[in-house]
């Protein structure tokens, strides 16, 4: 994953009137972060 990658998220379980769906959303951390492990 990279910052600005769109991934098509399940985002279950939802909380009150939420849609259950799919949806897209988009990576906004920075790089530096997905290489600390």
């Amino acid at each position: 994953m990279n910052r600005g990658d769109i991934y098509l998220i399940n985002l279950d379980p939802t909380i009150g009137a939420e849609i259950k769906k799919t949806r897209p959303c988009i990576i906004i951390s920075n790089d530096d972060l997905e290489n600390y492990h």
